[in-house]
């Protein structure tokens, strides 16, 4: 008997593994070897079973916080790298504005600081905004609101009332 057949079981399935080992066997295949495999398989396929399954979960359990630890990273580059990029493009464009104004020597001094300006009243346009000034319930922004008292309903209070 010749040892140099393969042992080729197809995709895995039924049919293309019994298909494989007829062919093995009819190549002048071990049936030893078949037997043992089969043998080890057996044996071996619940071990294999039970590591998938802890595997299956253990990423259940860690998925959520490399998703957080994706989504904080991303939060922080969105806090820093964004401005940052916006004082880099700010002073591009700062200097070629001052400098096409002013000449070569005054915009080199004030493209900086002109740029820094801008990203504080950026920052103080948000802080306005999150201020949480009342107004009314007409349009926002607007100190203007619908009595609602006259359909029996009166409006909650908010936390800071």
């Amino acid at each position: 008997m010749s040892s140099s057949a393969d042992l080729d079981l197809g995709d895995g399935s039924g049919q293309e593994s019994l298909s494989g080992i007829t062919n093995f066997l009819q190549a002048g295949g071990d049936a030893g070897r078949v037997l043992s495999a089969s043998i080890i398989g057996v044996i071996v396929s619940p071990v294999v079973a039970v590591i998938d399954v802890i595997n299956a979960v253990a990423n259940f359990f860690a998925q959520p916080f490399n998703s957080a630890g994706d989504a904080i990273g991303s939060l922080l580059r969105g806090l820093f790298e964004a401005p940052g990029n916006l004082l880099i493009a700010g002073a591009d464009v700062s200097e070629i504005a001052l400098r096409s104004i002013f000449g070569d020597t005054l915009a080199g001094l004030l493209a900086f600081p002109v740029t820094v300006g801008l990203v504080m009243i950026g920052l103080y346009m948000v802080v306005l905004y999150l201020r949480e000034d009342e107004t009314g319930d007409v349009l926002p922004g607007l100190p203007i609101g619908v009595p609602t008292d006259i359909f029996g309903v009166e409006e909650e209070d908010t936390v800071d009332e």
